[in-house]
Parts: C-alpha cells; sequence; structure tokens
C-alpha cells in the first residue's frame, strides 16, 4: 500500500457535535447546584463560559455591555478604525454594572406635570435633575400637596437616599426601592435601579468595579494593540489560521510588548498548541476550531477544517501532555444549542464562543429587517464579500485568499433579547452537568463520556414522528 493511500485509510476521524453524545452517569448533583464559573483566560474568570464572537454583526458595545452584566465576556470586532473600537470599548466601561431606568424629571417642569408622571410610572419618588445633569433631590407626591400646580418642580425637591455609582453592585444586592437615584462622584445624575431584572444579573467586573470587555486585533497592528491596551481587560487575536510562522511571529512581539492578557487563535490540531506552547511565552488563552461556523464556507472554499469538537479534543491534549492546563480553551465555531456547548466543555474546553446564537437578538450590532410578518437580523461571517470590502477584517484572511471569499452572509430569525438566548444556554449547561454528575466544568472534564451516533442514531436523539409546529 502506498503512503497516499495509506493517508486516506488511517486518517483520524474528525468528530464533531452531531456524531456523539453525553452518556448520563449516576449524579447526586442537582442542576440547580451546578457552578458554571470558569476561567475564560489565565487571569479572568467568567460567571458563566460564554463568550461573543468579534464578528461586526454581532458584538460591538450594546452587545458586551449585555453579555458582561450576564457574567460573560464580549469581543469587540476589528471590522473598523482603530478610534472605533476603542470607543466602543469605552462605552462598555463606563456602563453601569447593572441595567438602570433613566427617569426623571427636569427641574424646570411643573408639579402637574410631575403628579402626572409619578401616577404614570407608578413610583413613590422622581429623581429631580437641573440643566446640567446635576441631581438636586426628589419630588414626592406629599412634598407638595399645597403647591400651586404652576409651581417649578425645583422648588418642592427634597434630600434623600442616593446610591453611588461604584457601589451599585452592591447596594443593589440588598433590594432597595426603585426610585432611589444614581449618582457619580460628581452628583450626575445616571438613573434609577432597574430592579425588575437584577435578580437575573452576576456582573463580570474588573477590579475597579466596571464590566470587563474584550476586543479583536489582528497580531499585525501592534498599533492598534496599544490603543486598546488602556481600556480592555483581553485582547483575542483574530485570523484564520494562527498556525502560521509570520502569525506567531508577530504574535511574540504582541506578547512581549503588551500587558494585558491575549488570546490566539484560531487553531486546530495538537501540532499547533504545541508550537504556541513552545515559541510563545504568557499566551492567556486559545481560541480552538477552524470552519465550523455557520457562515464560514473556508471548509467548501479550501477543503480545509478542524471542526471544533475534535479540535478541542486535541488541543487539550496538548496541553495535557505539556503541563499547561492552566491556559483556558475557548471552543469556537458550530455551537448552536446548550447541547453542543455541553459537548465542548466536556472535550476540555474552559469556554464556547457563540455567533449564530447571538446574531438575532435585540443586542446583536445590525438592524431589524422585517419580512413579512417575521423579523430577522443580518449575520455575516467576516470572510464574506461584504465584510472585506471594509478592508480592516482583510488580513483575518492569509493575502492568497483575499481574491476569495471564505464566508457567507445571510438572515437569521429574530430572538429578542440575549438574557433570553443566555439563559437557554445556562440552564441546557446546568441540566447537562447534572446528568452526567459533575458539579463544575472541571468535573465534567473528568466524568464525562461520549458515545458515537449512527446516521440512525442522531435522527432519534432529535425530535421526531410528528408533526413540527412552526
Amino acid at each position: 500500500m502506498g503512503k497516499f493511500t495509506d493517508k486516506l485509510i488511517n486518517a483520524p476521524i474528525a468528530l464533531t457535535f452531531g456524531d456523539v453524545v453525553l452518556l448520563p452517569s449516576r449524579s447526586d448533583v442537582e442542576p440547580r447546584e451546578v457552578d458554571l464559573t470558569t476561567n475564560i483566560t489565565v487571569n479572568i474568570k467568567a460567571n458563566i463560559p460564554i463568550v461573543s464572537s468579534p464578528m461586526d454583526t454581532v458584538t460591538e458595545a450594546e452587545m458586551a455591555i449585555a453579555l458582561a452584566r450576564l457574567g460573560g465576556l464580549g469581543v469587540i470586532h476589528r471590522n473598523c478604525s482603530r478610534e472605533e473600537q476603542v470607543e466602543l470599548v469605552k462605552q462598555v466601561k463606563k456602563a453601569p454594572v447593572l441595567p438602570v431606568k433613566y427617569i426623571y424629571i427636569k427641574a424646570s417642569s411643573t408639579v402637574e406635570e410631575a403628579h402626572k408622571m409619578l401616577l404614570k410610572l407608578n413610583i413613590e419618588a422622581l429623581p429631580v435633575v437641573d440643566s446640567n445633569g446635576l441631581f438636586l433631590g426628589y419630588f414626592k407626591h406629599n412634598s407638595a400637596i399645597r403647591a400651586d400646580d404652576k409651581d417649578l418642580v425645583a422648588r418642592y425637591a427634597v434630600k434623600g437616599e442616593v446610591i453611588k455609582r461604584e457601589e451599585l453592585l452592591k447596594v443593589s444586592k440588598t433590594n432597595p426601592k426603585d426610585s432611589l437615584a444614581i449618582i457619580d462622584n460628581d452628583g450626575k445624575y445616571w438613573g434609577i435601579i432597574d430592579n425588575g431584572s437584577c435578580n437575573n444579573y452576576s456582573p463580570l467586573i474588573d477590579d475597579k468595579g466596571r464590566l470587563r470587555v474584550g476586543a479583536a486585533i489582528s497580531p499585525y497592528d501592534l498599533n492598534r494593540a496599544k490603543m486598546l491596551e488602556k481600556w480592555v481587560d483581553v485582547l483575542v487575536v483574530d485570523v484564520a489560521h494562527f498556525h502560521n510562522l509570520n502569525c506567531i511571529k508577530a504574535a511574540k512581539k504582541l506578547l512581549r510588548e503588551i500587558s494585558v492578557d491575549i488570546v490566539v487563535g484560531n487553531i486546530g490540531t495538537y501540532e499547533a498548541c504545541e508550537d504556541i506552547l513552545t515559541m510563545l511565552e504568557n499566551v492567556a488563552g486559545l481560541r480552538v476550531g477552524i470552519a465550523s461556523g455557520s457562515i464560514c464556507s473556508t471548509g467548501i472554499v479550501t477543503g480545509v477544517a478542524a471542526p471544533t469538537l475534535f479540535a478541542v479534543a486535541n488541543v487539550r491534549d496538548a496541553l495535557e501532555d505539556y503541563g499547561a492546563l492552566h491556559i483556558p480553551i475557548i471552543a469556537d465555531g458550530g455551537i448552536k444549542s446548550p447541547g453542543d456547548a455541553a459537548k465542548a466543555l466536556a472535550a476540555g474546553a474552559s469556554a464556547i464562543m457563540l455567533g449564530r446564537a447571538l446574531a438575532g437578538t435585540d443586542e446583536a450590532s445590525s438592524p431589524l429587517i422585517p419580512i413579512g410578518s417575521r423579523l430577522y437580523k443580518l449575520y455575516r461571517g467576516m470572510g464574506s464579500k461584504s465584510a472585506l470590502a471594509k478592508r480592516y477584517s482583510a488580513d483575518r484572511y492569509s493575502p492568497p485568499s483575499k481574491k476569495i471569499a471564505e464566508g457567507v452572509e445571510g438572515l437569521v430569525p429574530y430572538r429578542g433579547p440575549v438574557a433570553n438566548v443566555i439563559e437557554e444556554f445556562r440552564a441546557g449547561l446546568q441540566a447537562a452537568l447534572g446528568y452526567v454528575g459533575a458539579r463544575n466544568i472541571r468535573e465534567l472534564w473528568v466524568k464525562a463520556k461520549f458515545a458515537r451516533l449512527t446516521s440512525i442514531g442522531l435522527k432519534e436523539v432529535h425530535p421526531h414522528d410528528l408533526l413540527m409546529s412552526l
């Protein structure tokens, strides 16, 4: 038998999510007891193992803010100018750590207007703010019983308890009144706590009490990295094939000159991880998976792929063999459901990266598109023709590939607030770990057992033999 025939016959099977299931085990773990905290990078521990993909139709400031409030991490895309990306990151850092409602009345408003607003909003007190944005006090029903309806609100503003912006997270846990004003150190008004949603949040914050955020970079753009370094918590090297000597050489300079955590990728093989571990120092995380994304066409255009589940297992083996288990794996691509996420984590990942699953949400950075009676959002790969046309993402792919698109674009159904999607993944992961008998992700790595499916088995584990509702 010739060597080329041998390559085919003895080729490894690149299993991915639809090829396997996790087996149930004896368990004394209830889903509510499962702890999903995990290291996204060597130095950043998140409350949920979810990272958003740095795609220009997925992650800008609004998505990053929402995800950080929910305990995960948003990674701002780089398909924009350096200045624009820095501004997006700044917006995240300046955002309140919990949702707030911007309810107030101007000091120049009348008592009649204030009474109407109190009744409409059904709250006890209304923050009064002057023309410079300074908080003056509260207007209450009983503050102006004898007031003339045409009197100005400022005359009846009374002092009361407030929340300092930096203490928002701590104070929110005591369930304060929903009309309690939030102010900064200069006395400027920021809003009132949105008590209706506080219980759903467990924000990922930095040592200054601000939301954490990541940003994507090219390994060749040191200037962009230095501009972002002052604001971000982690930089994510964003290339389709990091296992390239030019990328590794450029990343070596980045790692030497940049102080924040740097995640490198994408990679898909044992050998890629091996070269990173032996050629680079201070890598804070690995982004793993090649050509599995729903809008990635690399596998068709080039015939090259490393499906995410297969890639994660290979890279995890390398980390174990080299004693580098402190370096987290972020599984990237093809994760459509909480079940896929559970399989990725069981194969050795510490976190998962979501693109399509988040692309249809309110916070995704593309407009709503009505078609008939349904709503959709645009979703495109960073190797699609329209994304490459902006040129900022062109070096994500090797120079010869710039002449051919390695991604597509299309529409995804509207899914509402991103909090709904994150809750679905959180609950699904907790249930999966409960079946396996794992109390946390580290236990999942040890206890999880896989079984391979036949094509008939794959059909059987999906809903079947009924008319599905639309």
